[in-house]
């Protein structure tokens, strides 16, 4: 029995003796993991700044499409409405029917993210207030903007993140077609 004592003490003396530090292997391993964690959270950062952005301009589109189908679908004028305002309560885009003889209603009202700014361009000439579109019954094509009847060319809504300016998103009208689509 004292000789198996020993034997054992010996090997636990051998194991502390050879531990010499961490291998070049070990280092680049921890080196790697690290470095690519760190990527995940800046692209993860980047995304939660241009988010908004994209979001806005989706939802603007979103309600330009339900107008349109809803104007060439039932009876009434749609008008879509995209209210832009800096004040607490933000923007929002607002779409109502109205019906000859009977009151305007509001058909659907959707507030927008308060962390974006919103502009207008019609023919590269900077609109100001609020953007109304009125789509055409049978064709499906812009009768009206803002009230009056609209030229040929294009209408862009540019969405730009205030918390990074640099990230925009545009909502791209064609007057003649009424047709619409996001993009950057």
């Amino acid at each position: 029995m004292i000789l198996c004592t020993m034997r054992t003490g010996r090997r636990v003396k051998n194991r502390i003796s050879d531990n010499r530090g961490i291998s070049l292997v070990e280092l680049i391993v921890v080196i790697s993991i690290m470095t690519i964690m760190t990527g995940v959270t800046a692209l993860g950062i980047s995304m939660m700044f241009s988010r908004d952005a994209n979001y806005v301009a989706v939802r603007i589109d979103d309600a330009l499409s339900e107008t349109r189908t809803l104007s060439m679908s039932r009876e009434g004028t749609f008008k879509c409405l995209l209210h832009i305002d800096t004040d607490p309560k933000g923007s929002y885009v607002l779409i109502t029917r109205d019906v000859p003889g009977v009151a305007t209603e509001e058909v659907k009202k959707v507030p927008l993210d308060k962390s974006v700014s919103i502009t207008v361009k019609g023919d590269a000439v900077a609109m100001t207030g609020d953007f109304s579109v009125v789509f055409d019954k049978s064709k499906g094509s812009i009768d009206k903007v803002n009230g009056s009847d609209p030229d040929k060319g294009v209408y862009t809504i540019t969405v730009t993140s205030t918390k990074n300016t640099s990230k925009t998103a545009d909502v791209t009208i064609v007057k003649t077609t009424g047709r619409h689509f996001t993009g950057k």
